[in-house]
């Protein structure tokens, strides 16, 4: 997600510190260098979302080992009937 920014922004600056109007403002650079990785971050984020799968499973076991509570409700919500795996979205 974040790395067509990493790699590109050495080559970029590269490009743009030679440049005189770049000397004279030596003090922005790290604002253009931070604007520059939020202008990639803006659209490789949702790409990066749309072409990996957010959806994820998890087994029932899973959840009764490491969130009892959580077992708990499940079991409470289907009738002592839990399904085999749940699934859920990762988010970001």
């Amino acid at each position: 997600m974040c790395a067509p920014g990493m790699l590109l922004l050495p080559v970029i600056m590269e490009r743009l510190e030679p440049k005189a109007w770049m000397q004279r403002i030596k003090w922005a650079h790290i604002g253009i260098q931070t604007g520059i990785v939020g202008l990639f971050l803006t659209f490789m984020v949702p790409t990066a979302c749309a072409i990996f799968p957010q959806k994820c499973k998890l087994s029932i076991e899973t959840i009764q080992r490491f969130e009892k509570d959580r077992y708990e409700e499940i079991l409470k919500n289907t009738d002592g009937k839990p399904p085999e795996y749940v699934y859920f979205n990762k988010g970001l």
